[in-house]
Formats: C-alpha cells, sequence, structure tokens
C-alpha cells in the first residue's frame, strides 16, 4: 500500500509539473505574440521586420496561433502593399517599383508558413506585389483577386487552387509554378513568362496571354496560338499579318 501511494503521489506530481510547464510555455508564447504584434505597429521599418520574424517563431512554435498570425501578416501586406516603393525621387525619375522591405519580409513568411495549419485561406486580395519575390512560396488556395503581381518572381510557386481572378500578372515569372485548378479568370498574364508551369484545370476565360511564353507540352487555350519564332502566344488568325508586319520594308 505504502508503494503504490508512493507511485501515485509521485504520478501526480509528475502531472502537475507537466501542466505547470505547458501552462507556463503558452504564457511565454502568449507574451510573445502581444510584443510581436507591438513592434508590428513600429514607426521604424526595422522593428516592423522584427515583429514579423517575431510572429513567424510564434507561428512555428504554437500550431494554436499560428491561424491568427497569418490573419494579421496578410492584413499588414493587404494594407502596407499600397504603399509605393521606393518613395517616389524628387527629381522626378521613375524608378521600377517593388515591395517594401516590410511587406516583402511579411510576404516571405507567409510563402514558407507551415500551410498545413491553416485554418482558412490566406487572404491577399487587392495586395499589390509589382516586383515581389515569391519564389517557391506556397500559396495553395491563398485568395488573391484583383492583386497586382506585375513582374513578380513566382518561379516554382504553389499556387494550386487559388484564386487569381482579375490579378495582373504582366510580366510575371512563373517559370515552373503549379497553377493546378487555379482560377485565372480575367487576369492579365501579359508577357508572364510560364514556361514548365502546370496550368491543368486551370480556369483562363477571359485572360489576356498576348505575349506570354507557354508551356511548351501545354495545350493552347482556345482563341490563342504559339508564335512561330518566340514561342509566345498570339491571338489566333493573326500570325500571318505579324509575321508580314515584321518582314523589313524595301
Amino acid at each position: 500500500m505504502l508503494a503504490l501511494g508512493a507511485g501515485l503521489l509521485a504520478t501526480g506530481a509528475l502531472v502537475f509539473t507537466a501542466r505547470s510547464l505547458a501552462l507556463s510555455r503558452a504564457g511565454q508564447v502568449t507574451g510573445r505574440y502581444a510584443q510581436a504584434l507591438e513592434q508590428l505597429g513600429c514607426e521604424e521599418q526595422d522593428g516592423r521586420i522584427g515583429g514579423i520574424r517575431a510572429l513567424e517563431h510564434v507561428a512555428r512554435d504554437s500550431p494554436r496561433r499560428h491561424p491568427a498570425v497569418m490573419e494579421v501578416l496578410a492584413a499588414f501586406i493587404r494594407e502596407r502593399s499600397r504603399q509605393h516603393w521606393p518613395p517616389p525621387d524628387p527629381g522626378g525619375q521613375a524608378r521600377e517599383r517593388s515591395p517594401r522591405p516590410d511587406v516583402q519580409a511579411a510576404i516571405t513568411v507567409v510563402g514558407r508558413r507551415l500551410a498545413e495549419r491553416d485554418l482558412r485561406p490566406v487572404d491577399l486580395a487587392g495586395s499589390d506585389l509589382t516586383g515581389a519575390d515569391l519564389t517557391g512560396a506556397d500559396l495553395t488556395g491563398a485568395l488573391l483577386a484583383d492583386a497586382v503581381l506585375a513582374r513578380a518572381d513566382l518561379l516554382a510557386a504553389k499556387l494550386v487552387r487559388a484564386d487569381l481572378s482579375g490579378a495582373d500578372l504582366g510580366g510575371a515569372r512563373l517559370t515552373g509554378a503549379n497553377l493546378d485548378g487555379a482560377d485565372l479568370t480575367g487576369a492579365d498574364l501579359t508577357d508572364a513568362d510560364l514556361a514548365g508551369a502546370n496550368l491543368a484545370s486551370a480556369d483562363l476565360t477571359g485572360a489576356e496571354l498576348a505575349g506570354a511564353l507557354w508551356p511548351v507540352d501545354g495545350p493552347v487555350p482556345a482563341g490563342w496560338e504559339r508564335h512561330a519564332g518566340s514561342g509566345q502566344l498570339i491571338a489566333a488568325g493573326t500570325g500571318a499579318e505579324r509575321a508580314e508586319a515584321n518582314q523589313p520594308r524595301r
């Protein structure tokens, strides 16, 4: 009886210790989450980037916090991405657009998140991610309707079942990207590089494809054809006229 009692006491002590540790860790995560949110609202850009990195660690350490962190970062991207970067040149010289460094940091974290912990799709609809680096990003099922991804690097990105309806992908590099089942209705893919991309079951209704470099082994969408020389898409029936127009004049 004494041995049994001692065993029960030891077990109880272990359970109590385990619960205490769990509560302590939960409290630590809550504190880190609150601190990271405070950093995200910092006026200094370096402070905001630090907050983004801290939120990534919270999402990785706490599956329960993961969905909330991704919602916060998505909202940050939607809001901050509308601010032009680099700032306008006082001399009036136009400079090539790219995301703000803090926005790029946030989209990088979202792109490498543990997607299996998602409870809902990442909402980046309407974001301006012109020139963003999304190489290898996992944006499976993401909401990107009306987003601006012109000249963005989306090499080998996962965009399976993503909503890209009305999105601007002009000049985007989508080499090797997985767009299986993606909604590209009304999207602008002018001059986009889709070499090696998987477009199986993608909905391209009303998409603008002029100048797009299409996958060699993929069926060309109705109403379009490959240009014999460049391999880029042109509107069906215009090949002869363009070839004639490109002939040197005598």
